[in-house]
């Protein structure tokens, strides 16, 4: 087992699962310890579900409460800037002076739409122990001819095949995707069921699914379809010359977007929608229903061309490590505000 697999099982194994609230002073940093967190408008289950954060992810803790039971809420942002309260239950506190999770070394990045993890080389003895979804980044040991050994955020050892994805450095910078590529990646994702809140494969919403093909294609943006088309440095496209992977943009009024997709043809575009069908589907602007509501596109543009391409807003100096990959961010500090 490599050092820094060690290191994250051994910090694993000294701190609780979840995390104590009161009589001490909450974590600073977490990563998510399940397939998929719900992230909340309220410390609450019946609350409305605003975002997701999938395993491996490296979230900043805003505010910790207790709740009925002994359970800890916390508030918490995702690197994108997007905030929600998530159960205790979900996450591993980062200990003063730990590295975020997979932020050196081998990781493995899934590239399957999920994969599963199991607690030894072997898919028929026991059952997974874990889902992880297309583009989890897990902290990777030693691979073989069809097995890769891992540690999960949890500090578990765990086994996924090769297949399932690719070794890579931490700290190598994510291949931009062409325009084709990025079409056919989203074609993958057809028949994946809507889900409000959503940003995985188990269940999209559809900015949460723009933003997940945009962040596998080497580009970040943000998180809501209104913030997508006016804060994340897209170009503006006039109407009619819209190309594949242009983001276009729908709502009741200019100033009131409320959905989005991605163009994947000459008029056709591929969205996460609960019209018709409550499924990612293939749309074409030429439908009435569409052409309504239709407010604009938007293009990434090139390094050359104005605003920075992928823009990071870096509201912690290890963003740009884990969900903006390619930012200049600079290097994790639990010094820095």
């Amino acid at each position: 087992m490599l050092p820094q697999l060690a290191r994250i099982v051994l910090t694993a194994a000294l701190l609780p699962l979840v995390p104590r609230v009161a009589g001490s002073e909450a974590p600073k940093a977490a990563v998510i310890v399940v397939a998929v967190a719900d992230m909340f408008s309220a410390p609450d289950e019946s609350a409305d579900v605003v975002s997701q954060a999938p395993l491996g992810a490296n979230v900043a803790i805003l505010e910790a409460r207790n709740a009925a039971g002994g359970t800890g809420w916390f508030r918490i942002e995702t690197p994108d800037t997007y905030q929600g309260w998530i159960e205790g239950k979900s996450l591993r506190p980062i200990a003063e002076g730990e590295r975020p999770y997979a932020a050196e070394g081998p990781v493995f990045e899934v590239s399957g739409l999920f994969a599963y993890i199991y607690a030894e080389s072997d898919v028929a003895k026991r059952k997974p122990v874990m889902t992880a979804t297309i583009g989890a980044r897990l902290a990777a040991g030693t691979c073989g001819d069809r097995w890769c050994e891992i540690v999960l955020p949890s500090g578990m050892k765990g086994w996924i095949q090769k297949g399932d994805g690719g070794v890579r450095d931490a700290a190598a910078p994510v291949k931009k995707l062409t325009p084709d590529e990025t079409v056919a990646l989203a074609k993958r994702f057809l028949g994946l069921p809507y889900l409000w809140g959503g940003t995985t494969p188990f269940g999209l919403d559809c900015s949460g699914f723009v933003q997940l093909l945009y962040r596998l294609s080497g580009i970040g943006i943000q998180r809501d379809a209104d913030l997508q088309m006016n804060r994340s440095g897209l170009a503006a496209v006039a109407a009619g010359a819209e190309e594949p992977r242009d983001l276009v943009f729908f709502g009741p009024a200019a100033d009131r977007i409320t959905h989005v997709g991605m163009m994947v043809g000459r008029t056709e575009f591929i969205n996460a929608t609960t019209h018709d069908r409550p499924v990612v589907q293939i749309s074409d602007l030429g439908d009435p229903y569409w052409r309504n509501l239709y407010r604009g596109a938007r293009r990434p543009q090139e390094p050359d061309q104005g605003p920075e391409l992928r823009p990071c807003p870096c509201p912690w100096p290890w963003a740009g490590r884990f969900f903006w990959p390619l930012c200049p961010c600079p290097s994790f500090s639990w010094s820095s505000s």
